[in-house]
């Protein structure tokens, strides 16, 4: 979430610093620049008009009037169309020294007249003669740097500006199209010209010769005007193409970890019905055979693989400590588990019939096991790990239940030989009770219904006190007579070993996965917190370097170009990393 919410705020900052458009409210018909006009004298006046109407088309008069209202020249006129700029000359001017306005006056059909002024001032022609050959000027448009850089001329050694005076100078031109007006001010006692610029509209480099001193020498100057947006709309985009990468990235990522987790759950439905068939070769003939679970299985195994489909398009993060994630892997996990213990159940139900063959006569324990040797299809998977886990107690149960029984039998056996011996009185009533806890204790092993319940007998410790007691009594009055016991000193055989032992570790499977991704995770966050960093600043810098310095930039192909830019160097950094990762881990950057 921390990323999108990243990608979220440069999205923001970079609608919230691109440019506007211009609100300020301007007249149908306006000369293309306010600024007082410098005319050198004996010399004609181009000078520019703009229509800001886009549907009239204006016929214009100009004419330049003195501050009495008299008419210096004769009218010029131009034909102005809609939302077009035009250029008319007004005819040259004497004598110096005369003031005024350029009176504009815009008519067309059905529209009232509009008029527009500019001051004027009648002078002797410039003669600035600059210090350079050639001259560059930035002309930024944006929020943090706008308007024109460097566009101060020097002049030429011993050469100063004479009276306040501001003259177009000429034009400078875009080869893609576009034109802008350049206009010179210099101002008493300075020693440099300021250059301004007017018309300036696409993004690009714009070129032409003006001149300074046109009745001199060496008033021309090779004029360069680079138009350029501010720095910090490519770097912005630059830094979006990062986090527009980082959340491709993720997504990707979150895509291929479902992926992976989906084509688990398939594997996981082959290797049970392998499972099942070396199961059912193993129990060939036997009552168990039947047993099945795959049924349970496959319907499990399709919930999780919809639950995986729900989370593709989420926006979370695919962990595997927490969330729903975590569950669906500890449910792959569990069903793993009880495939993996699937074949190995055929060898515990073989253990668990041989133990019930040494079990003779009716018990509910032997019913128990009778039942649990009769295949059936297990309608949930849940009952699985249950059934292993029963048949391993009941085989446990028969084998202890077997052995106890040996030694129930001995000490009643015992008890009837004692009988005959052993004389009336206080004697006969230690061994009537004696033989009384022995039998109690023989119908309550016939009355367990399951392995859980005989442990509860705790027969072994129950057969200790009439045991002993019996084994006194053989002792005292058989003697020699009594010829050899089977039965040990403590009246119990002991119970024989186990076999088919098949030790089964549920969790060690998934508290080992989740340990190692735990580590894994954490040791990737820090690795991406420590580079991110280098690598933003070295993608906008390069991008930087690459598509916007010693360029001109603003037009819809640069923003895109720096937007794929960002992405596709954070994408090829990102896979990059992911290679060598995998190599210097020691792993095939391959899957064989």
């Amino acid at each position: 979430m921390h990323r999108l919410w990243r990608a979220a705020t440069v999205a923001a900052l970079l609608l919230i610093a691109m440019p506007a458009a211009a609100s300020a409210e301007s007249s149908d018909v306006e000369f293309a620049d306010s600024a007082p006009l410098a005319i050198p004298v004996g010399k004609p006046a181009p000078v520019t008009l703009v229509n800001n109407n886009t549907t009239v088309r204006y016929e214009v008069t100009v004419t330049a009037t003195r501050t009495d209202g008299t008419s210096v020249a004769s009218p010029a006129t131009v034909d102005l169309a809609a939302g077009g700029v035009a250029t008319v000359t007004v005819p040259a001017l004497s004598p110096a020294g005369t003031e005024g306005f350029l009176v504009a006056v815009a008519r067309a059909a059905g529209v009232a007249p509009v008029v527009a002024r500019r001051p004027f001032r009648v002078s002797a022609a410039p003669a600035w003669k600059p210090s350079v050959a050639d001259w560059r000027i930035t002309s930024y448009r944006g929020a943090v740097l706008h308007g024109p850089y460097n566009a101060t001329v020097p002049l030429a050694k011993d050469t100063s500006c004479g009276d306040t005076a501001v003259v177009v100078v000429g034009a400078v031109a875009r080869p893609a199209g576009g034109t802008a007006t350049v206009t010179a001010t210099c101002r008493p006692g300075m020693t440099s010209v300021d250059l301004s610029l007017r018309g300036l509209d696409e993004a690009g480099d714009y070129a032409g010769k003006i001149d300074l001193a046109p009745d001199a020498d060496g008033g021309e100057l090779a004029l360069t005007v680079r138009h350029t947006d501010d720095v910090v709309y490519p770097a912005l985009l630059l830094l979006a193409g990062i986090a527009l990468a980082l959340v491709a990235s993720w997504q990707s990522g979150r895509l291929t970890t479902l992926s992976r987790a989906r084509e688990e759950t398939f594997l996981v439905e082959a290797d049970a019905a392998a499972a099942h068939q070396r199961f059912r070769a193993a129990a060939e003939g036997r009552s168990w055979r039947a047993y099945s679970f795959m049924a349970s299985l496959q319907g499990r195994l399709e919930a999780v693989r919809r639950e995986l489909r729900g989370l593709r398009w989420l926006f979370s993060e695919i962990d595997v400590d927490k969330g729903r994630y975590k569950e669906l892997l500890d449910v792959l996990a569990e069903q793993r588990d009880l495939v993996d213990a699937w074949e190995p159940f055929a060898a515990r139900l073989a253990a668990l019939a041989s133990a019930r063959d040494a079990v003779t006569g009716e018990s509910g324990l032997a019913a128990h096991a009778d039942e649990l040797l009769h295949g059936r299809e297990l309608p949930s998977t849940g009952e699985v790990r249950p059934l292993v886990e029963e048949a391993e107690r009941t085989e446990s149960a028969l084998l202890t239940w077997a052995a106890d029984d040996r030694t129930v039998r001995s000490l009643l056996d015992l008890g009837v030989r004692l009988d005959g011996a052993v004389p009336a009185g206080r004697g006969q009533e230690r061994l009537g009770r004696a033989v009384a806890a022995v039998r109690r204790i023989s119908d309550d092993m016939r009355g367990a219904k399951d392995g859980p319940a005989y442990a509860e007998l705790q027969v072994a410790g129950r057969l200790d006190e009439p045991g002993t007691e019996l084994t006194a009594l053989r002792q005292t009055y058989l003697g020699v007579l009594g010829g050899q016991s089977t039965v040990p000193d403590n009246g119990r055989a002991g119970p024989p070993a186990r076999t088919a032992d098949a030790p089964h570790t549920w969790d060690e499977v998934r508290e080992t996965a989740t340990a190692m991704a735990r580590r894994a995770a954490l040791s990737r966050r820090l690795r991406n917190a420590l580079a991110f960093a280098a690598i933003g600043a070295v993608t906008v810098w390069t991008g930087l370097a690459a598509l916007y310095f010693d360029r001109p930039f603003g037009t819809w192909q640069d923003y895109v170009a720096v937007l794929v830019w960002g992405f596709g160097t954070q994408t090829a950094i990102a896979v990059l990393a992911g290679a060598l990762d995998r190599i210097i881990v020691g792993g095939s950057v391959v899957r064989a």
